[in-house]
């Protein structure tokens, strides 16, 4: 059978083992077969009532589960059509903005999973743009400046470098992963379509609540993880009983500390831990093994086999054969980095993450690194924000343990920071509020600072 997509994919394997477990959550699950079964219900549904402009279109997916944008995703694929999963928690005159700027024929709302979702179909008559690759999805950019834009993929952009990465990760045919949160978060749908290459078996959860993860990984004898280190902050946090099953553990999209790489250890005994560097255009870059924790937490450790990486005026750039359609390489997606004596890449952050503060350049990314290693502070993040008397400042968002006083975490940030360094204003928060795709949701955290105690 040629494979030509991921439905293809999902059928090849429902003919060779049907009755293998695909996808379990909460209370849910599905074999490889019954998941052909509902999306193909599924996709005769919707030929039913599709509006014609939709043939070999791009269509918005808003789903509220998992379980449901992976069967509308697999079901438009069927037809022929790209499917393009939606963020929560957007704004209908943000969900316009995407459809009209994007040049999409249509939004698919799905509410419920299995045969008989509540399926909402809207139309935009714009009619389809000519595509010179064969694309066969498309993923949304993170939009912090603007509308998000697609980014459409082939089938072998994405599934050509399963070979590479998954014997990295550990993934293979028996792999029983655990993953949190939405698809449209690339990492997310990258990582389960490599499960699905494989024909190995996704774990997952519509709660937010870690000691309920936990039990799910140890009814499911879950061998390998993929949460970003915020969602394993949380994890560390909450549960206390090791989790022996668990043989790797692969992360991205933020950096490590000294006090993550420990807890980690405690929690996940058995496993390898691995610090990926990578961007929705380009696939994975670089990575490292997380073995000592005073490692130097910039260091996301070296390209993977294939892929090129060279720094040009401090900016990362990437020559790989796996990427979106359409860019130039090399691509740079703007971050700023430098390679150490041994290949090894050094991460400073995006660009657009310095702060020019009274004409010292500073990055909040190694600022973020000496609050973490503050006795005390469990999680920090900071962001730059305009002062009207100091033009460019920061603030530090911090969580910290119950037994650490606010005043002795400050007295320790004097300490540690020159005076040009430190934070104009600090927050001490109960958590790091989130998006559905798992990273910091800037606006949540100014909004809740509006609240907190704030210190000059």
């Amino acid at each position: 059978m040629m494979v030509r997509n991921d439905y293809d994919l999902l059928c090849q394997w429902a003919d060779r083992q049907p009755d293998h477990l695909l996808l379990a959550d909460d209370a849910w699950s599905c074999t490889y077969q019954e998941m052909r079964q509902s999306v193909t219900f599924f996709a005769d549904r919707l030929k039913q009532r599709r509006p014609l402009a939709w043939e070999n279109g791009d269509v918005l997916v808003l789903a509220d589960s998992l379980p449901g944008q992976l069967t509308a995703f697999l079901a438009l694929q069927a037809m022929g059509i790209r499917p393009i999963l939606l963020h929560h928690g957007m704004r209908p005159e943000e969900q316009r903005a995407i459809l009209r700027e994007n040049h999409l024929q249509g939004l698919l709302c799905v509410r419920g999973e299995g045969k008989n979702p509540d399926l909402q179909l809207e139309e935009t008559g714009i009619s389809p743009c000519c595509h010179s690759e064969p694309d066969i999805l498309g993923v949304l950019s993170s939009g912090s400046t603007g509308t998000p834009k697609v980014m459409y993929r082939t089938y072998d952009s994405w599934a050509g470098f399963f070979p590479v990465q998954n014997p990295i990760f550990r993934v293979a045919s028996g792999t029983r992963l655990f993953l949190h949160g939405s698809l449209s978060f690339t990492g997310n749908l990258n990582t389960l379509l490599s499960v699905l290459y494989e024909g190995g078996t996704v774990i997952t959860s519509e709660y937010l609540r870690c000691r309920h993860w936990a039990d799910l990984m140890r009814r499911f004898q879950a061998d390998v993880l993929y949460l970003i280190p915020t969602k394993l902050q949380l994890m560390t946090a909450a549960v206390h009983a090791p989790l022996s099953s668990v043989q790797s553990i692969f992360t991205g999209s933020q950096l490590l500390s000294a006090r993550n790489i420990r807890e980690l250890r405690q929690l996940f005994p058995s496993a390898e831990l691995i610090l990926y560097y990578g961007a929705s255009e380009l696939n994975y870059i670089t990575y490292a093994v997380c073995e000592d924790p005073e490692r130097d937490p910039r260091n996301l450790g070296r390209p993977f086999p294939g892929i090129g990486v060279n720094v040009r005026e401090g900016l990362i750039y990437v020559d790989t054969a796996y990427h979106v359609s359409g860019v130039t390489i090399p691509f740079t997606v703007r971050d700023a980095g430098w390679l150490n004596e041994r290949g090894e890449l050094m991460f400073e952050g995006r660009r657009d993450a310095w702060v020019n503060k009274g004409g010292v350049k500073l990055s909040t990314i190694r600022l973020e690194n000496e609050l973490r290693a503050i006795r005390g502070v469990r999680e920090a993040v900071v962001l730059p924000y305009r002062d009207p008397l100091r033009g460019s400042a920061l603030a530090a968002f911090l969580v910290k343990d119950a037994d650490r006083e606010k005043r002795e975490i400050r007295q320790s940030i004097r300490r540690r920071l020159k005076p040009i360094e430190r934070p104009g204003r600090i927050v001490f928060l109960h958590e790091i509020p989130l998006n559905d795709r798992g990273k910091v949701d800037q606006q949540a955290i100014w909004h809740r600072a509006e609240t907190e105690e704030m210190s000059e």
